[in-house]
This record gives structure tokens, sequence and C-alpha cells, in this order.
């Protein structure tokens, strides 16, 4: 029996309100309450109270009014509901289903007018579950439009951001082209020019902080852009950057002039997106004007992939060749720690790994010890002969470059050549065998289960075989590319020619790794140390002119006499320093003692005699 001393809730929903507002509300969701009303005062209701979602879509149910009322029912403070139809309850059948059940629980009759539908006569609840089945399949027929819609949009070249990302606003004539808003694209090169320069994201945002540059979501918010222009934001967080925010910055290809659609997706029932892998995304290069050049965001991918995480040694330093060290042995990266001993200052490299787990386990077993500011020596001798190399003598260059690429061509790389025909054969010979297969189905030859079993399995292998001719082929590009990746390591010769100080920006431009072999002895302080040096573009360059290559026995054997004798002479040199401090400081009690032997001397001397005498 039903309470009609209790509420009358009255629930009003609207999936998007129309532009016709009064008031802050949306004409269809005053009609419906004007609606609502009508129908509650002719069965002569009372004590109406009216619950309203406007803008809220009828897939989701954790609307505010609509959670407010589900309360109120739980409480027993609800007698009648009244909805105009079972639409504005939801497009979910088994939410709508739930819903209902908890207003029979609690003896809360239940009235959709439109539909005819009234808990008090039974037998209008007969149709409600078809209705509700028919309310979600309109909802996935909307979904499915719209998708195609976007879809059709994106493929084509267009935009289908709401929002141009930040250091871009739509142009007024065109919504789907970006121009370049200087303002805002002037921090993000900014943020791409420090980040280049060897600041971490963590360093980045203290220094945007300190400039007192607003964040992207104020900046837009205070010219009525971004998600949060209608929202209220906290003023203390208006200059507070953050790494998660940088990081989106420098990842987006974006501001190379790309339009770059779906990296995300969704559920007609989940309103949150959700991020899909790479190869799904739809990217049209160069439509509009690029705020980055391509090549320092390709630099700042690489940095990114090859060292996450840059952080500061002990003393707040980050060193230039910070991420591009790697250990030989294992491939870890290596830390750069200050050595302060021996009254010195210097950069030490070693291996992450090694440090990581010595106790027990290790993975690599060696620290792989090496001074790092001798190797930015090294690496800089080698970058300016390159430069002054490939400007003087660039035709000669280009082949020194075109050869080391061939070099590069492993035996895995011929057997990728092999292998290509042998894929390609084999997947005709699966197209031809299920072919055979659909035609021996479709005459009743063979039987259904024993068709999908062997099916199913040649399909695998046909994905499969497809998949890895593609990763081949990627890969023999790259190499067969090389006069093209040889033209653009000239280019960045030119571009950096007369180079006077080797900077963080510079090593990352020529540099992608480099690996650092263990000394050939552990643990000595004078050893020979290999390390091998990757460029970006062209790789491995180990020739005549980079002069890296391995010492022969003769000349290790060498250099093993030279330290030895360095060592030494260090220790001769130590010594004598040493006696002659000893004695600057101790020169009186030298000379006193060297009087007290010279009288014990001539005492014992004139006692001889005094004895002969006697004698």
């Amino acid at each position: 029996m039903n309470d009609y001393s209790k509420i009358t809730a009255l629930y009003s929903r609207l999936s998007v309100g129309d532009e016709d507002r009064d008031g802050g509300e949306s004409n269809s969701i005053q009609n419906q309450k004007k609606f609502l009303e009508s129908y509650a005062r002719q069965l002569k209701l009372t004590n109406i109270r009216h619950y309203i979602d406007d803008d809220e879509s009828g897939r989701f149910f954790d609307r505010s009014a609509y959670s407010r009322m589900i309360e109120d029912v739980e409480n027993g403070k609800v007698g009648v509901c009244i909805m105009k139809d079972m639409t504005r309850w939801g497009r979910d059948y088994l939410q709508v289903g739930n819903a209902m059940e908890i207003f029979r629980r609690n003896n809360v009759r239940f009235i959709a007018v439109n539909n005819g539908i009234d808990s008090e006569k039974p037998d209008t609840l007969e149709f409600a579950p078809f209705i509700n089945i028919m309310s979600e399949w309109y909802a996935k027929d909307i979904s499915k439009k719209v998708k195609t819609g976007i879809k059709t949009k994106g493929m084509s070249g267009k935009p289908i951001a709401t929002e141009a990302p930040y250091g871009y606003v739509k142009a007024p004539d065109n919504k789907d082209f970006w121009l370049i808003d200087e303002e805002a694209a002037e921090v993000v090169r900014l943020i791409f020019r420090l980040f280049l320069d060897g600041k971490n994201r963590n360093q980045i945002a203290v220094y945007l902080k300190n400039e007192q540059i607003p964040t992207p979501t104020f900046y837009m918010k205070d010219r009525g852009r971004g998600t949060a222009k209608s929202r209220t934001l906290n003023e203390e967080n208006r200059y507070k950057w953050n790494k998660a925010t940088l990081t989106r910055i420098l990842t987006r290809q974006e501001y190379c002039g790309d339009v770059v659609n779906f990296k995300t997706t969704k559920h007609f029932r989940d309103k949150r997106n959700h991020y899909v892998d790479k190869s799904q995304w739809q990217i049209t290069e160069n439509v509009h004007a690029p705020v980055i050049d391509r090549t320092d965001f390709e630099n700042v991918q690489r940095i990114l992939e090859n060292a996450p995480v840059k952080r500061p040694n002990g003393d707040g330093e980050i060193h230039p060749l910070s991420g591009l060290l790697f250990c030989k042995d294992c491939g870890a990266k290596m830390h750069i720690r200050i050595d302060y001993r021996n009254g010195g200052k210097r950069h030490v490299a070693f291996c992450s790994e090694y440090h990581k787990g010595k106790a027990r386990n290790p993975k690599c077993h060696s620290p792989h010890i090496m001074d790092a500011d001798l190797l930015m020596q090294t690496v800089s001798e080698v970058l300016k002969k390159i430069a002054e190399y490939s400007i003087s003598n660039r035709a000669d260059f280009e082949a020194l470059v075109k050869k080391s690429l061939d070099v590069q061509q492993t035996d895995r790389t011929k057997k990728q050549q092999k292998r290509v025909p042998q894929i390609t054969t084999r997947l005709e010979q699966i197209e031809k065998v299920l072919d055979k297969l659909y035609e021996d189905n479709a005459l009743g030859t063979i039987p259904q289960d024993r068709y999908e079993q062997m099916s199913q399995k040649y399909s695998e292998e046909y994905y499969t075989l497809k998949e890895e001719l593609a990763e081949i082929k990627e890969q023999l590009s790259a190499f067969e590319n090389a006069g093209g990746r040889a033209q653009r390591f000239v280019k960045l010769t030119e571009r950096y020619a007369d180079f006077a100080e080797l900077t963080p920006a510079i090593l990352n431009e020529f540099i992608s790794r480099i690996e650092v072999h263990e000394r050939d002895r552990k643990r000595a302080r004078y050893a020979i140390q290999h390390i091998g040096i990757y460029f970006n573009h062209i790789g491995r360059f180990e020739n005549e002119l980079t002069q890296l290559a391995e010492p022969t026995e003769q000349e290790i054997k060498k250099m093993r006499e030279e330290i030895e004798e360095a060592k030494k002479e260090k220790s001769r040199a130590y010594h004598r320093e040493y006696s002659r401090a000893y004695r600057a400081k101790n020169i009186e009690k030298q000379r006193e003692y060297d009087r007290i032997k010279a009288r014990e001397y001539r005492a014992r001397k004139k006692a001889q005699a005094a004895a002969m005498s006697a004698q």
C-alpha cells in the first residue's frame, strides 16, 4: 500500500540542453516540469518535489539529481515517482531494471506517463522491459552514427578534438584549421628548449613557476576556452606546473604541424576515454603551421624513451651525458655522480644495475666505472673532427657514412632478406587452403566443427606471418634508406659545424647512446676501457675519422707499461714530497738529534783514546 503523504518525486532529464535558456534552465526541462506538475495534480498528489538533471546523458546513472532521488527512495521519504517516459530514466535496461526493483522493495509507486506504465496496474508493467531494451538499442544506434561521422571526419585529416591544443587556436573562418597562438606557442618552444638543454621535467616546472607563467588550464580559461572554462579553479594552482602536464606537451605530435586523431576510444555506456595503441592512431602530417621543428620533436621523444627519468645527482646537477650512457654487458642505464676524493671534483659514471643488486643476485657483475668528464672530452674531439671533415669533404664523408651503414647490415639482416620470399610463398599457400576449406564447407564435404578448427589454425598462422613480414620490411627499409640517413646526418653536422662547447642539446642531436665496456683490469685505477658511440640516423660510425678503433696488442702493452711507469713515478714523487715536508716540519728536532749523536760519538772516541793511553 502506497503512502501518499510522502514526497511525490517528479523526475526530469534532458541529455543536451537547448540553446534557448531562461534563467539557466532549458525550455525542454521547463515544459517537462509543467507537464509532470499538471499530471500530479490530476491524481491529487501533494508534497511535490522536482529532481532535475539538465545536460545529463541517459547512458550513465551517476547523475546528481537521480542519485539524490534514489537515496530518498531508499530512506523511505518517497511515495510516488512520476516521469514523462521511460527514456527519461535511462537507456541501460539492466540499470533501469535494478532501479524498478528498488522502487518495488521500498513500496514506491512508479508512473511513466507517455508509456502508460503505472506500478499500481500490474498489467501495464509487462511491456516495461521491452521499452527499456528498445531505449538501449536506440542509444547504441545513436552512438554508432555519431562515431561513424567522427571517423569519417578524422580519416579525412581534419581534427576531431573539441579544442585546439595549448599553443594553437581554431581559425575564425574554419573551425577545422588551427592557427598558432604566439603567446602560448612561445611557452611550448621554451619547454622544448629547456628539455633539450638538459633540464628534467621537474626542473622545468620549477622554472616556469618562478617565471610566473600560467598553466595551460588557466591560460585557456582566461580566454574562454578549454574544458575548465565554466569551472571555478583554485587560484593557488595558477602557476603550479607539474610533470604530467609537461609530459603531455613534450609528447604532442600536433606541435610538428600534424593532425593526430583517434588516440582514445570509449563505449557508449562509459563516459571515460581510454587510450589506444599508437598503431591505431590516424596521423595526417603537415596540416597546419608547426610550433616545433620535427627534428627537435623526434630528439625529445628519443630522450624520453631512453631516459624517462633524468634525476639530478646529490649536488642537484644533471650531467650532459645523463641518459646517454648504457652498460655494454647488461644494457642498463649508467648513473653519474660526483667524486670529491683527493681534494678534487670529477664526475664518475657507473652501472645502475650493479649498485642496485650487488648484495645478492646482481644483474650486472661489474660497476663499469668511467670518468664522465674525460668521456665528454673524447666525444667533443670526435664530433669536432666529424664536423670539420664533413664540411671540407662532403662527398667523401657521405661515402664513409654509407659504408658504415652497409657494414651494419649483419647476418640477421641478411637472414631477414631471405625470410621475405619464404613468408610470401607461405601466405599464398594459406590463402589457397582457406579458399578450399570455405568451398568444402559450402558444399558440405567437411564437418562444421572440423572446418572451424582448421580455419582458426590457418587464420592464426596467416596473421602471425603478416605481422612478421611487416616488421621485417620496416627494419629492412631503415637499412635501404642509407643515402637519406647520410644526408640527414650531414645536415646535422652543418648545423653545428662551429660549436665551441658541447651542450646537452648538441649531444642529444648527434648521439643516441654510448655503450661503456668494462675495464681490462677490474678495480684498477689505471686501465684501458672501450666505448661504443651510436649516432642518430647512422648508428655506429667507427672508422679512421673517429679514431675509436680498438688498440692492438702492442699498443695495449705499451700503454700498460706507460701506466705502470706513471704509477711508480707518482709513488716516488709522493715519497720525495713527503720527506721534504717532514724534514721542514721537524728540522729543529733533527738538528738536536744530530747534536746528541755527535756528542755521543766524541765521548766514545775520547774514551777509546783514554783506554789506549792507560795501556
